[in-house]
């Protein structure tokens, strides 16, 4: 094992810091309003059109092409193929309704990197000193994406709108469409130029045009990836519910399966052409860590361009470049153990599982105030997500403690490690049981049986730990027994593993079986009673109420509700946006507490699985083979990462967690205590009067009187206005008599939403300082 590539990728700690450090700045930014969507316009153009194209290009021009590893580049394209080929057909098989859009869209999303704005940097700071020749592959490997296999994806979103009715052309029209978007694409373009370069000048430039290409292509990262988080601003919202599913099965196929197929055919290819171990490892292992970069953002414009799961791609392109953070050190961790004996592997393992659990304990902790602070313990199916929590932290700790070398701390660490990893994976059924219950309305049934679920998830491994202490000795060290108290131990976690892994997936497909029956049920009643009410409504009443209709019976059923429901204030006719009842609010929020359920029991039951393949593996089979040292790897993410699970799935909800801090924050910064705004039919009649009132009489004019731009707190504010100067306004209109009754009119029109603090959602100020725009509702 070359020691050099070791301390490389020790390196990936700081590389992955600071790109994601400077992306989260990015985001940050663009959230809080410091950088607006036409400078982030201006940033994308500047990025897209003179610094990318110009690393491009001279990265390409000085390339010496006699020391490239075409090799290697054939390997890169045939993985991709085989992804993307997959994608599609299996995309084409299980989509309904049929959709070639659709699949050409996934595969693209699955197979183009994020090789400039996320690669780059890692790879030069990873390989900088041992093989600077790697950061050069980026360029060339590019090309393979956009100019070979993005374009049978263009065909067949293309293909699909011809049929759609949308854009009619023909045949040759389309592939015309293809190749032209292909041709002026600036990367493919850049290096088609950068080879002619190259070959010109004999890979060594002009001096003056090496140093002007160099202060472009210098300001490439920095600029790349603050525009990179800014490109998320907008798009964490949609990280809930069902959300999460489709994304997370493109996300899985692009961090995990790409990698693991470019490994393989990379080994595989240059052991065929016959290249010495040490290059078949050293390019193998670039080319696992080359596929966990996350997905381009360019796949979202072509998500936009189609009008194709928009908000699926945004969804997963935001997914898909956090969590390639820990993936990318995972897999790098995971290709060193394949090469180390036994001792080694193991250690290495154990620091592994060592930061996970580090990082689980933190989600865990910070779940655990969430749902308290929240009350969303209150919830029956977010009390059992508690109790899952909690017991996955328990798990954690106890890993934790056996890194402590005294003997009563010993038994601590295996009493609450096993007792807590046990206990989670009970949790697991235990929740599918739960969600099908209620979704059979046996709320009650559910209730009464709590107590028994406490007593089954931690009751009972606790039982059986202290059972297994009391009735086996443990193995000593070397034995080659793979746990600590050897075939029973085994058995126990087996046992464990299988119930839960049956018991949840027979649960999540009866609950879907459910579902679709009772949606059945209810067209079939909606159905009969329309076919009931018509002939009533029409035929059988020769004078309706003296010329008028008589309303239908009925008038619960969902069609009759949306329309009640239509009918909104004046107010909503000019501009304010549609209101929810308080039942509709709460239903909508029951709705997605189940979805986010369904997705967190769909990555349980992934990491149950896993963690069933390395126990069968441990009983059965002997020696360590690379699949088995990955399967451990996996097992050590999944399992001890269930917390970080919860935590993508409860914790990356923008209103429970984004919007609390950021109203902190803005507190802080404008002053003011933040204002909760109520439902606008929550409002009194009063408030209601006012904000239609002015917005009827008073909103044209005050507008042009008093808005203005400015200067405040280091930021520039456009088409504003000063408490004090609307004040003024209002007493010099004679809408209201004095400044009094002009401040507590203002303080109607934010909670009506007319008017809003800069800062966010804060009352009423009748000050010259503390500014207020008028509310846009188009």
């Amino acid at each position: 094992m070359d020691a050099s590539l070791v301390v490389t990728l020790d390196n990936l700690y700081p590389a992955l810091i600071q790109c994601f450090a400077v992306i989260i700045c990015g985001y940050v930014a663009g959230r809080i309003g410091l950088v607006t969507e036409e400078q982030s316009s201006g940033l994308n153009t500047f990025v897209g059109t003179f610094s990318l194209p110009s690393l491009i290009f001279l990265s390409l021009a000085s390339l010496n092409l006699s020391d490239v590893n075409w090799y290697f580049l054939l390997a890169i394209l045939v993985s991709k193929a085989l992804v993307f080929l997959s994608v599609v057909l299996v995309t084409l098989l299980v989509s309904r309704p049929f959709s070639a859009a659709r699949a050409g869209l996934y595969a693209i999303f699955c197979t183009q990197s994020n090789d400039f704005a996320i690669g780059f940097p890692i790879v030069l700071a990873l390989y900088k000193t041992t093989h600077p020749d790697y950061v050069n592959y980026l360029y060339l490997l590019a090309p393979v994406s956009l100019a070979i296999l993005n374009p049978f994806g263009f065909v067949l979103m293309e293909v699909s709108r011809n049929r759609a009715g949308e854009n009619e052309q023909s045949k040759w029209t389309t592939v015309a469409n293809v190749a032209r978007n292909i041709a002026t694409n600036p990367i493919v373009f850049m290096t088609t130029l950068g080879m002619l370069a190259n070959v010109l000048f004999n890979h060594t430039l002009p001096p003056a045009m090496e140093d002007v290409l160099n202060v472009f292509g210098s300001a490439f990262t920095g600029t790349a990836l603050f525009l990179l988080g800014l490109r998320m601003v907008g798009k964490v919202q949609k990280l809930h519910g069902f959300a999460l599913l489709v994304p997370g099965i493109l996300i899985a196929v692009k961090l995990l399966a790409l990698p693991l197929v470019t490994r393989e055919v990379v080994s595989l290819i240059l052991q065929f052409s016959q290249h010495n171990s040490t290059e078949v490892q050293d390019l193998s292992t670039y080319g696992f860590l080359y596929g966990t970069f996350p997905s381009a953002p360019s796949v979202f414009v072509y998500a936009t361009s189609y009008s194709m799961d928009v908000d699926l791609i945004a969804c997963a392109m935001v997914a898909c470049t956090f969590l390639s953070a820990p993936l990318m050190f995972a897999s790098a961790k995971m290709v060193i153990a394949s090469n180390l004996d036994p001792k080694q592997f193991m250690k290495t393992l154990n620091l592994f599982e060592f930061d996970i659990s580090i990082a689980a304990v933190l989600a865990a902790i910070w779940m655990l105030v969430l749902f308290v602070a929240n009350k969303s313990y209150q919830n029956f199916h977010q009390r059992m997500v508690l109790y899952l929590v909690i017991s996955q932290l328990v798990g954690c700790v106890g890993f934790l403690l056996g890194h402590i070398p005294l003997t009563p701390v010993h038994y601590a660490h295996f009493i609450l490690e096993t007792v807590g990893d046990l206990s989670a994976r009970l949790w697991t059924c235990l929740l599918a049981t739960a969600l099908l219950l209620v979704e059979c309305h046996n709320l009650c049934s559910l209730m009464r049986l709590q107590p028994l679920f406490l007593f089954a998830a931690w009751g009972l491994p606790t039982l059986a730990v202290a059972m297994l202490m009391m009735t086996t000795t443990p193995q000593p060290v070397g034995t080659g027994e793979n746990y600590e108290y050897g075939r029973t131990q085994a058995a126990v976690i087996l046992f464990v593993l299988i119930t839960s892994l049956v018991v949840t997936v027979g649960c999540l497909i009866l609950h879907q079986w459910y579902l679709r029956r009772q949606k059945q049920y209810l067209l079939l009643v909606r159905e009969t009673n329309e076919s009931s009410s018509h002939p009533a409504a029409v035929d059988h009443s020769p004078v309706h109420n003296g010329g008028m209709v008589s309303p239908r019976r009925g008038s619960n059923k969902p069609e009759d509700r949306e329309g009640l429901c239509s009918a909104k204030p004046s107010i909503n006719d000019r501009g304010h946006p549609e209101r929810q009842t308080s039942e509709e609010r709460q239903m909508a929020s029951q709705e997605d507490n189940i979805l986010r359920l369904i997705v967190l029991l769909v990555f349980l039951t992934c990491s149950v699985f896993i963690s069933l393949s390395v126990c069968i593996w441990r009983v059965v089979m002997e020696g360590i083979t690379g699949v088995y040292v990955e399967l451990l790897f996996l097992d050590a993410s999944l399992n001890r990462g269930q917390s970080l699970l919860v935590l993508a799935v409860y914790g990356l909800d923008s209103n429970t967690i984004l919007e609390p801090l950021l109203s902190r924050v803005t507190r802080l910064w404008y002053g003011g205590e933040t204002l909760q705004l109520p439902a606008w039919e929550d409002l009194s009649f009063e408030t209601r009067h006012v904000c239609e009132q002015f917005i009827s009489h008073h909103l044209d004019q005050c507008r042009q009187d008093i808005i203005t731009d400015t200067r405040w707190r280091l930021r520039r504010y456009r088409q504003v206005f000063s408490g004090s100067s609307l004040v003024s306004w209002l007493v010099a209109h004679s809408v209201v008599a004095d400044r009094s009754q002009a401040a507590e009119y203002c303080s109607h029109l934010v909670l009506g939403r007319v008017i809003a603090h800069v800062g966010g959602s804060q009352p009423f100020l009748d000050h010259s300082d503390t500014w207020y725009g008028f509310v846009s509702h188009n």
